[in-house]
């Protein structure tokens, strides 16, 4: 395929991962099996995604602050647990098989998936629970930021579940406030990668520009949209990822 046909797919590619990644997450289940096809190894793919990830996070951060969706409350906890799981997940990236992680993955979100059918509260109104409840959800946040450092695809529903059932948000403050600690796993593991040599900067900054393209209309949509559409976003992204992880 020539280089510029090559350059414009991934171009688009960014534009739709970075809108599937501001509304329910798991874009990575697009990008990096997209850039594998591509020819990236792996491991390239899995950097490469990452250097893209951060247009997408700013561009969708922009949009969620000034619609006043972020709970400054919690994220200087979710930050800190993010540049956790960004180093130690990083680290465990570069030598590490991850066909186990996507069986793990596929099976959780295939789990999760009922609550999102039968809670039909949660999620779309603000709930108050228990600090038992908040600590619990704290706990599983870090071993998912850890999950995200080295193979994020499939992670970001799983964890937005986890904000909501455990701490009470809404779908959408769920995403907003997940944006600053992703951003600071995404900085932190990048420099791992980049150290390593895990990321094609060339094909990385078309990725980019398209993810921040894709996050900006995806953060306008689901402010527009609101929690309800969202939601049942969610549950379709579920199923879909749930699929793609244990049977492709």
């Amino acid at each position: 395929m020539p280089e510029p046909i090559t350059l414009l797919l991934i171009l688009l590619l960014g534009i739709a991962t970075g809108f599937i990644d501001s509304t329910v997450g798991s874009g990575g289940l697009i990008s990096v099996p997209s850039l594998i096809f591509i020819g990236l190894p792996p491991q390239i793919a899995i950097g490469t995604d990452r250097f893209g990830m951060i247009g997408q996070i700013l561009s969708a951060l922009v949009k969620f602050s000034r619609a006043k969706k972020i709970n400054w409350k919690y994220v200087p906890i979710f930050t800190l647990l993010g540049f956790v799981g960004a180093i130690v997940g990083a680290n465990i990236l570069l030598g590490i098989e991850e066909d186990r992680f996507e069986t793990i993955i596929g099976v959780l979100l295939f789990i999760l998936l009922p609550l999102v059918f039968f809670k039909s509260k949660i999620g779309i109104k603000k709930r108050k629970t228990a600090k038992l409840q908040k600590g619990i959800g704290l706990t599983i946040y870090l071993f998912l930021m850890i999950f995200s450092g080295f193979f994020g695809a499939g992670v970001g529903p799983i964890m937005l579940y986890t904000v909501i059932y455990f701490l009470g948000f809404t779908i959408i403050e769920s995403i907003a406030t997940s944006m600053i600690p992703w951003f600071v796993l995404s900085i932190s593991s990048l420099v791992i990668f980049a150290n390593n040599g895990l990321i094609d900067y060339q094909k990385g900054i078309f990725l980019l520009i398209g993810m921040t393209i894709g996050g900006y209309l995806g953060a306008h949509i689901a402010l527009q949209k609101g929690d309800v559409w969202i939601k049942r976003l969610f549950a379709v992204v579920i199923i879909v990822s749930g699929i793609k992880l244990l049977f492709f």
